[in-house]
């Protein structure tokens, strides 16, 4: 019967060997780890592209599309075809992409496929400028200028850019911020949370913003009205308005009129701050003017 082997003897040669050993193969397999990391991000980096073309008619004389999770640039165009261009930019493997074109408009469903890495998804529209629109996004960024008519925009959740447009104009943000010029007509902005920041705005104007800033300027509009629940609230005319109409829940108010001696009919108060008013009042001015502010101050001037 053999017995099993005594272990080496520790020498100071073999406790040499060690001591310069262990390092090196910590050092080796460290290297090995940091390479591989490197390996992954870089894969991950990799981004792979899917560009879609399609063009598809308009149905029942109004334009529609709907987008999941990306950016949209609206510009108007001729004829009578919804026309999309598409950059989808995904981590390893290409977006996904499919659509559908019913009759309350064209669908456009578009996701990446990794759960980790870098995704982009763009779409480019251009769409008759003659027809009535609505484009609803439910989370990205939306760009749309240059159409007349009936125009409703809606994003869930990202920045809403609009300029010159003209006619019944409705733009609607879940979250994200607002900004618009140059719109004339019946103009609508809504804001779930995030801040509204428009200029040349002319007609008739509502506006309501849950919690943001409300800044407005170069206003031709006559009829203006609108509340916020959470910010401060700017309005600078070019124009004499007919009706002013704003309240604010929490927030300085700033109603600026055109210079001139036109008298306006005013009331204005705040439950928890200053009120200063500066321009010509009368009581039998058809030229309303009513601020209130639960918290903040009020200033109506020119």
């Amino acid at each position: 019967m053999t017995s099993a082997s005594a272990p080496l003897p520790m020498t100071p040669a073999r406790r040499a060997i060690l001591a310069i050993g262990v390092p090196v193969a910590l050092a080796v397999i460290g290297v090995g780890v940091a390479g591989w990391a490197s390996g992954a991000i870089t894969g991950l980096a990799r981004q792979v592209t899917y560009r879609v073309a399609l063009s598809v008619p308009v149905k029942g004389g109004h334009t529609g599309v709907t987008a999941g999770d990306a950016d949209i640039t609206l510009r108007s165009g001729t004829g009578d075809q919804v026309q999309v261009r598409g950059t989808l930019r995904g981590s390893l493997v290409r977006p996904a992409f499919s659509w559908q074109s019913t009759a309350a408009g064209l669908a456009l469903h578009s996701h990446c496929r990794v759960p980790a890495g870098l995704c982009s998804l763009d779409y480019a529209i251009t769409a008759p400028a003659r027809f009535p629109m609505t484009v609803t996004d439910s989370s990205g960024n939306m760009d749309a200028r240059g159409f007349r008519g009936t125009v409703t925009l809606s994003d869930g959740s990202g920045d809403l850019g609009a300029a010159d447009l003209a006619g019944t104009i409705r733009l609607d943000d879940g979250s994200g911020n607002i900004a618009a010029s140059r719109l004339a007509g019946g103009i609508r902005l809504d804001v779930g949370s995030g801040d509204i920041d428009a200029s040349g705005l002319s007609g008739s104007i509502r506006f309501q913003d849950g919690s943001g800033n409300v800044a407005i300027d170069g206003l031709a509009a006559t009829d203006v009205s609108g509340r916020d629940g959470s910010g401060d609230i700017t309005l600078t005319f070019t124009k004499v308005p007919d009706r002013v109409q704003v309240s604010d829940s929490s927030g300085n108010v700033t109603v600026v009129l055109p210079p001139g001696p036109t008298a306006y009919d005013v009331i204005a108060s705040s439950s928890s701050g200053n009120t200063a008013v500066t321009v010509p009042r009368s009581s039998s001015s058809k030229h309303v003017i009513s601020v209130t502010s639960g918290s903040g101050d009020v200033t109506v001037t020119r």
